[in-house]
């Protein structure tokens, strides 16, 4: 009798002192999972879709949580004893979910209102406000951020909240006033504001109290983790040099905020700046203990790589010496075999003489030799006159660099000259450090690559 009564007891504790959430889902699927995390996103609870109407019991302790449902989440805070009912559509979760019921509806309708601001006519989540909320100087926007925050400080103050959420709240909006003071410039760029921002000392006076790696704050407050991730991250933009990057990334002792931080750096990895993108990924391979991080990393610079090798192909304009037009996607289909000099570089025009053995050494191979002379613009003449009076010409096809040479060089990451650059058949820059074009070591390493090539 004891043990039935002991057992009886247990299962009453756990539904008065825990949380019973009920689920209302239309346009979705049996059987599809979504979850219950942590702030830093640690999986909690996996919640299967067994109907359309169900209820799920769960014990969790008294704080912010994610519910998240494939990459989409909202905000929740449970106590103990909640008990609601959230609605959604399987199809719009973010801009369908709703809450309703006896205990916690009220807040985390609150809380999910916040989201509301950010999402754009399609119910996706933005980084940014609209953009008329950006407009103007640095202190038009903060007294729009203080009125606007005015209203959250209301709402939650005036709403009948619990003490605990209130406490709690009010700290993650402090978190998130700094998180938006932080955002500002960036908006700006974001929304391709023509007026010129330059941000203050003053502005920025806010944040000089807050410490951006706390383990306590990690685990209490997204918007703690979302501020501290931002400012990590502008910290590394503002340096192009990898050791640096790699201390910021090695100084952070909060475990969630580095792991966050390498997401975003995924996350922004962009073709805009190719050795930026390279060295996230770098970043990401010595830190990130994500196997399918790393993948996916893996995976969007080759993709973004691929893009633009293609387009450089056709970007860039050449001449040859009659003035005419040539571009390398003239040769899509055949591996390029670039050679890059100047006039006024002896050891560059000495140099011909062994691309021409080069060539002839490789005929039977597809590769089109292709000599890309980067003078300045004035030294056409001087250029196609050298080309047709030493007879280089017969060397490899000899084209003039018809723009500045600064794209080619980021383009193709030569750091002098002369240069050899071999691109694939799609375009891409291939691995090979050729020093001396006629030492017996590059003909061999030449020979075992070119060997290779279909």
């Amino acid at each position: 009798m004891k043990r039935i009564l002991t057992i009886v007891f247990i299962g009453l504790t756990s539904v008065i002192y825990g949380q019973r959430l009920s689920f209302n889902i239309t346009n979705d699927s049996i059987k599809k999972e979504f979850y219950l995390t942590k702030i830093t996103n640690e999986i909690v609870e996996t919640i299967t879709i067994e109907s359309f109407n169900f209820n799920v019991d769960i014990n969790l302790d008294e704080g912010y949580y994610f519910l998240k449902k494939e990459d989409e989440k909202t905000l929740l805070y449970l106590k103990r004893n909640d008990e609601f009912t959230i609605s959604f559509d399987g199809e719009n979760f973010l801009k369908s979910l709703t809450f309703s019921g006896k205990r916690g509806a009220g807040r985390n309708t609150y809380l999910h209102s916040k989201n509301i601001e950010l999402l754009d006519q399609d119910g996706n989540l933005n980084t940014f406000y609209k953009r008329n909320f950006y407009e103007g100087n640095e202190n038009k926007y903060v007294r729009r951020l203080d009125q606007y925050y005015k209203g959250f400080y209301g709402t939650i103050f005036g709403s009948g909240f619990e003490e605990s959420f209130i406490n709690e709240e009010s700290k993650n909006l402090q978190y998130g006033y700094y998180l938006d003071i932080l955002k500002f410039e960036k908006a700006k760029k974001y929304y391709d504001f023509k007026d010129s921002i330059q941000i203050s000392k003053a502005y920025l006076a806010p944040l000089r109290s807050v410490l951006f790696d706390n383990q306590l704050f990690s685990d209490r407050y997204q918007s703690y983790n979302d501020l501290a991730v931002l400012k990590w991250q502008i910290d590394i933009e503002k340096t192009n040099n990898y050791s640096v990057m790699k201390g910021i990334i090695a100084s952070i002792r909060t475990e969630a905020i580095q792991k966050a931080l390498l997401v975003r750096l995924y996350e922004t990895m962009a073709k805009d700046d190719p050795n930026r993108m390279r060295a996230y990924l770098d970043l990401i391979k010595a830190y990130s203990k994500d196997n399918q991080l790393i993948a996916r990393s893996k995976a969007k610079l080759s993709v973004i790589a691929q893009e633009e090798a293609e387009k450089n192909l056709s970007r860039f304009s050449y001449l040859n010496t009659n003035g005419e037009e040539v571009k390398l996607a003239d040769f899509k289909g055949n591996y390029i075999f670039l050679y890059l000099w100047a006039t006024f570089c002896k050891d560059c025009v000495n140099e011909f003489k062994n691309i021409e053995k080069l060539r002839d050494n490789f005929e039977d191979k597809n590769i089109v030799f292709v000599g890309v002379s980067v003078d300045k613009k004035e030294d056409f003449d001087k250029w196609s006159g050298l080309v047709n009076e030493s007879g280089i010409k017969t060397s490899a096809m000899q084209l003039f660099f018809d723009d500045a040479r600064s794209k080619l060089i980021k383009a193709y990451e030569i750091s002098s000259i002369p240069a050899l650059v071999l691109l694939s058949l799609k375009g891409e820059k291939m691995k090979i450090d050729i020093k001396e074009i006629d030492s017996k070591k590059t003909q061999r390493s030449l020979r075992k690559l070119f060997d290779k090539l279909e």
